[in-house]
């Protein structure tokens, strides 16, 4: 068991979605509740927020100079230099209880983008792919917290978390694919203290993720569909987890969302952000395609 150290003691409600930004050489990341799009830059320890009107659930980069964001219920661009705020798509359907949540750029360059019911129960909840022209197209459905999202590095294989399932599913994967079907399982984490939240992947197809209630990021290798390490962190709410590439450095995010206020008192970087040393290194990290 490795263990995590604080980065940084951002006090959040809900920190989430962290990314790797290669052309400014820095961490973005979301508060989803106090809507707020983060900036790290481990080189200089400096962190700068960009404040949205709504929840801001996840963050992406882009082959252009901005930012791909999502809050609710619509997907924006933003300008990393000016912070402006361009509208890309608005999902016009979406109940007042289902939001996007998490999120993820696939080898080709698309975006997809899954929802959640505020209530964690109801399974009405969807899996979209979103393309470089706005277009949407319906992957999966009748999930209840779509969460974390991976690619191995041969691009066959779409890793995905519906959270209340307990499980990581495997499917088949194309540049044609919008759709998944013929999923199998991966991993069952019903026998784990935790459930399944945001997921990375590294550069020998290893799957890295977060357990929300587990105060853990766990290893799993997708081949023999076991745990094979596992990183302890000191905040019960562990959302997600990426590499900085070119480093064995794996950033964590964390919640204090859910606690109560003992579990406050006693966790009280809950909601920071945290880092841990592991012997290996990130896959690729995609671009949304604009161009």
């Amino acid at each position: 068991m490795m263990n995590a150290r604080l980065v940084e003691p951002y006090k959040g409600r809900l920190l989430e979605g962290p990314v790797w930004d290669a052309s400014e050489m820095c961490l973005r990341f979301v508060d989803i509740k106090n809507n707020y799009l983060y900036r790290y830059t481990p080189a200089t320890q400096e962190s700068s927020k960009l404040p949205f009107k709504e929840d801001v659930t996840f963050v992406a980069n882009t082959d252009t100079s901005s930012l791909l964001v999502t809050t609710r219920d619509t997907i924006w661009f933003v300008d990393t230099k000016t912070g402006e705020k361009e509208m890309f798509v608005q999902f016009e359907d979406l109940s007042e209880t289902m939001r996007f949540n998490d999120g993820g750029i696939d080898p080709y360059g698309r975006l997809w983008i899954g929802t959640m019911n505020e209530d964690e129960e109801t399974p009405n909840a969807k899996l979209y792919v979103v393309d470089k022209s706005g277009d949407i197209n319906v992957a999966l459905t009748g999930l209840t917290i779509s969460n974390g999202l991976a690619w191995n590095n041969a691009g066959d294989t779409m890793y995905a978390i519906d959270t209340p399932t307990q499980k990581i599913m495997a499917y088949p994967f194309d540049e044609q694919t919008t759709t998944l079907s013929n999923g199998r399982v991966i991993y069952d984490f019903s026998n784990e203290i935790g459930n399944p939240d945001g997921m990375t992947i590294d550069a020998t197809n290893q799957l890295w993720v977060a357990l929300w209630g587990g105060s853990r990021v766990v290893c799993i290798d997708p081949e023999t569909q076991q745990i094979i390490d596992a990183i302890d962190v000191p905040a019960a709410n562990v959302t997600s987890c990426a590499f900085e590439p070119g480093s064995t450095r794996l950033y964590i995010t964390t919640a204090s969302e859910g606690l109560s206020e003992q579990q406050r008192t006693e966790q009280p970087n809950a909601g920071s952000l945290f880092v841990a040393d592991i012997d290996v290194t990130s896959a690729p990290i995609y671009l949304f395609q604009r161009k």
